[in-house]
This record gives structure tokens, C-alpha cells and sequence, in this order.
């Protein structure tokens, strides 16, 4: 198929703090993608916006749901960010053993459920037996990993974006059934799938081409934007560190219409260098806070 990458326009005039991104599509795509999003190969807008769209203002990209006020990656934590004023919840997503999504960021349970072993090598029925509340204080107790078909209601019913880490590597046959569940609650416009694996993003663009892909790397690649072009991201999510050793990577991908995320910063003097740099997005810890942020003038 071809490669080429999905263009992007950007509206002038909008300056809200909390404004939805515009998108290109037109009704009639969306419900024949909706139908058959691989039948064609049509590319999204890119549903993260961008700090010019925001009167320079990074928005906030709440890091696996709201973890200062629930658990990580659990309905309760995502229910918060999405209260939290935040303008993006990041998730992160992996498949189980008899294919199914669900909502948990390490490979292995023991960290944040009283289970052990793979998330890989356990059923979903086996999944909902675990408990990912405890580890986060007793009052959370009973709290289950939840799929990523339980999230989807919750996003639709808001005002809010999602970027959605796809953990690990992704077969067709696992990218299929997900591309399904986004259109079906028609949220594929408020929605970006983001890897740091590039076989991931590749056979996302394959299966599911109208949905925007973000390419989330610890280190920039020497040529950022032909690596977002290759893999066919509209989004590059990196380090700040990353951009402060090579500055002029934030205006190439501006340049070539590609929004530049940057994690995982929880202060205002971290804030604050990402407003330098120009970044559209911080992924943080402290969504709220965040959120309602803005820069004293001894910062500015």
C-alpha cells in the first residue's frame, strides 16, 4: 500500500484552554470506514491538537487515567481523569491469552495486583479474578482490571480525547477486534494508538489506516520526522530530555504537521521547559494540577 503520510489541517482562531480538536472527515467517511475501516486508506486528522491551537499552552495527556486520586490504568483512576479537567487520558493496553484488551501497563502482574506471572499468559476470565485496587490503599480493594471496551462508554460520553498504548506487539488478529470497538462507540476521531513498537504501528496502518498512530520512542531517531513518516504516525511521544538535546526536531515535526508529546512530567519547573520547547502535550501524573496550571510571570 501506499505510505503516504495522513495530512493534517489545523483551524485558526480557536484559543480555549479546554477546545476539541477539528477534524477533516466528513460523515459519509466515518460511516464507511465504520462499516470497513480496511477497506480504505484514508487518513484521520490528528484528534491530540496542538499548543498553537491553545494559545501555546501544552495540554495535558493525564498518565494512565489520574493515578494521584485511584490506581493506575483502573476504571476509577480513568473516571477521575476525565473529571480532572484534563484534554487526553493515556492508557495503556495489552492483549490476554484468548485475545481480549485490557487496561494494565507492566508485562507482569505482580506490581499492581495480587496476581503473578504474564498478563500474556492469563485468560480474561482469570484477569477478572484479580485484584488491582490493594496495592493502592484498602479503600480500593475489589478494584478489577478493566478492558478496554469498558473505557469506551466512559470516553464517549465525554468531552475528552484518548491516546491508547498499545503494550508489547500486536498481531492483525489482536489490532482487528480493537479498530472495531472504537468505531463501533464512535469515538475514532477522538482517538490515537500509540507504540514503541514499530511492527505494531505498521500493521495498525495495515489494518486499520484511518485511525491516527503515534510513535512513542525513549530516544529521538536521527531523522524524527522521516521515522514518523515510515511508520506512518501523525504523533511523536518522547523525553524531554529528547527535545532538549536536539531543539530544532520540535520545529522539523511541526513543520511536516506532526504533534510532539512529551513525557512523564509531574512539576511546574518541568511544565515550564516544555512550554520553551514548544511541545503540544505533556503526559503527567498530575492531571488536575496540570490542568489549571499556568506559568507565574517570573516563569514566563
Amino acid at each position: 500500500m501506499s505510505m503516504a503520510h495522513p495530512s493534517r489541517t489545523h483551524p485558526a482562531g480557536y484559543s480555549a484552554r479546554r477546545i476539541a480538536a477539528c477534524f477533516t472527515a466528513t460523515v459519509a467517511l466515518v460511516a464507511v470506514l465504520a462499516i470497513d475501516h480496511t477497506a480504505a486508506t484514508v487518513h484521520a486528522a490528528q484528534p491530540l491538537g496542538s499548543a498553537r491551537l491553545n494559545d501555546g499552552m501544552p495540554l495535558t495527556i493525564a498518565h494512565r487515567g489520574d493515578p494521584a486520586s485511584a490506581p493506575e490504568n483502573t476504571l476509577p483512576a480513568l473516571e477521575a481523569a476525565l473529571a480532572s479537567g484534563a484534554d487526553i487520558v493515556e492508557l495503556d493496553v495489552r492483549l490476554t491469552l484468548d485475545g481480549h484488551a485490557v487496561i494494565v501497563h507492566d508485562e507482569l502482574l505482580d506490581r499492581t495486583t495480587n496476581g503473578a506471572g504474564s498478563v500474556a499468559e492469563h485468560t480474561l476470565a482469570e484477569l477478572r479474578a484479580l485484584d488491582a485496587g490493594t496495592w493502592y490503599g484498602s479503600a480500593w480493594s475489589g478494584t478489577g482490571i478493566p478492558t478496554l471496551g469498558e473505557f469506551l462508554p466512559l470516553l464517549q460520553r465525554s468531552a475528552a480525547r484518548a491516546l491508547i498504548e498499545l503494550k508489547g506487539v500486536w498481531p492483525e488478529e489482536g489490532l482487528a477486534p480493537l479498530a472495531a470497538q472504537i468505531y463501533r462507540h464512535g469515538v475514532q476521531d477522538r482517538v490515537v494508538i500509540g507504540s514503541f513498537e514499530e511492527e505494531t504501528l505498521l500493521e495498525l496502518w495495515r489494518t486499520a489506516p484511518s485511525l491516527a498512530r503515534a510513535a512513542v520512542v525513549r530516544r529521538l531517531p536521527a531523522d524524527p520526522v522521516r521515522f514518523a513518516e515510515r511508520v506512518g504516525a501523525s504523533t511523536v511521544v518522547t523525553s524531554l530530555r529528547s527535545f532538549e538535546v536536539e531543539p530544532h526536531a520540535v520545529d522539523a515535526l511541526h513543520d511536516a504537521g506532526i504533534t510532539v508529546v512529551v513525557y512523564t512530567l509531574n512539576n511546574p519547573r518541568l511544565w515550564q521547559r516544555a512550554i520553551a520547547l514548544g511541545v503540544d502535550a505533556v503526559v503527567t501524573d498530575a492531571p488536575r494540577r496540570h490542568a489549571h496550571w499556568q506559568p507565574s510571570p517570573a516563569e514566563a
